[in-house]
């Protein structure tokens, strides 16, 4: 049964639904609707990118979703709705009835390590399909590339020989449940715990929740602590990073200490979290595959009169007039910046506390990936209780 279609759902150049995919979706439904909970309620799960199967919903507002939103990601086999590990036929992408979530979702990782070992000759392989790859002549990474390829792949050799996973994998994982999950990190040291307890090498896996950060965070992709003024008007940064005090408003950096406190650190008023974004911006041009991508804006120019990309609107072609040294060089990033406020705290706190991420995307991208999730990088957790109105410059000087 082929089911390509489900993931192929906009025709070129952005006009419409594919009729493959109309007729899928009719067919899902059908489907769906024999499910003895339709029967007996009347609702199915919707499998959309916003409901993941979760949420119950008519059969209209089933289609009307997967319309707009499409299937949430590799649910070629539907699972939530009667079927049961039988064979799909994916047109070549899958066969069989594995699992296929987290291949998908950690393939960026061993397509860096196969990028990293297709240049040169004298590096060792460390998997085994790429035992007869031909070397290919390029371009030498700088120092700081190398250094990064260097950590990836002595953190990515095999747990045991034969081994298809290894303690960068395992570790990625672990965080990535507990991220997409809310697993309490007490549950990720257990679960780290039964996976050492099985594994023949014991070293070879990460013990607990602090052993996994610590060896993703060797990769470079690091947060930074920033004390602010409890006002907001400067960030202890740069030139200010010695003050103790705010040179505008003069409000403490620092917690005034009480008696008998002894000799424990300072703890300052506020603290934002910046997340670099030099380096994000460095994993997009580490893979081939990614690094390609990035020259989509120059390399599709299609008709002027249709906007299918902010590289076709007016404020990108004058900023290429403007700086034409900027604009000849394809591969130059161009970053999109939006932020909007939420309240975290609404069932734990009686006054309203207001933070303020702001999230950065690289434009450079195809339409169906610059405004996707893993392309949409945090680079500022901007504190509360208050919004930061007028003087969110200051927290965007990183």
């Amino acid at each position: 049964m082929d089911r390509s279609w489900m993931y192929d759902r906009v025709n070129p150049n952005r006009f419409g639904l594919k009729d493959n995919f109309y007729s899928g979706v009719g067919e899902f439904v059908k489907k769906a609707m024999e499910q003895p909970h339709f029967l007996k309620h009347g609702e199915i799960r919707c499998p959309c990118v916003k409901c993941k199967c979760v949420d119950l919903k008519t059969p209209s507002e089933v289609r009307h979703h997967l319309y707009h939103f499409g299937f949430m990601p590799n649910y070629y086999i539907w699972t939530e709705h009667g079927e049961e590990n039988q064979d799909v036929d994916l047109g070549g992408h899958f066969s069989g009835g594995e699992d296929v979530g987290d291949e998908d979702q950690f393939e960026a990782i061993n397509e860096m390590i196969y990028d990293v070992f297709r240049p040169f000759s004298d590096v060792p392989n460390v998997n085994a399909n790429m035992a007869n790859e031909t070397p290919r002549v390029g371009e030498v990474p700088n120092e700081k590339a190398q250094q990064f390829y260097s950590k990836l792949i002595s953190a990515n050799q095999p747990i045991y020989e034969g081994a298809s996973e290894s303690k960068l994998s395992i570790s990625v994982k672990l965080l990535a449940a507990m991220s997409n999950w809310h697993v309490p990190q007490k549950c990720i040291d257990h679960f780290a715990q039964m996976l050492v307890d099985i594994c023949p090498i014991k070293q070879c896996l990460p013990q607990n929740h602090y052993q996994a950060t610590k060896l993703v965070s060797t990769l470079g992709l690091e947060v930074e602590k920033i004390d602010c003024c409890v006002n907001g008007c400067l960030l202890y940064y740069k030139e200010d990073i010695s003050l103790t005090e705010c040179r505008v408003c003069q409000a403490p950096r620092y917690v005034p200490r009480r008696k008998g406190m002894g000799t424990h650190k300072d703890v300052p008023q506020k603290r934002m979290f910046y997340f670099p974004i030099i380096p994000r911006l460095q994993r997009l041009y580490a893979s081939e595959e990614s690094a390609s991508q990035m020259r989509w804006h120059h390399n599709n120019i299609r008709n002027p009169n249709i906007l299918r990309h902010p590289s076709d609107g007016k404020a990108w072609k004058h900023f290429d007039e403007v700086y034409p040294d900027f604009a000849l060089e394809s591969r130059n990033v161009r970053l999109g910046l939006c932020s909007d406020g939420f309240t975290p705290y609404t069932q734990a706190s009686s006054s309203p506390y207001s933070c303020w991420p702001i999230i950065v995307t690289p434009y450079n991208l195809p339409p169906e990936m610059c405004m996707t999730k893993p392309y949409m990088f945090l680079t500022c957790l901007v504190p509360g209780p208050s919004n930061p109105k007028a003087k969110i410059d200051v927290y965007l000087q990183p």
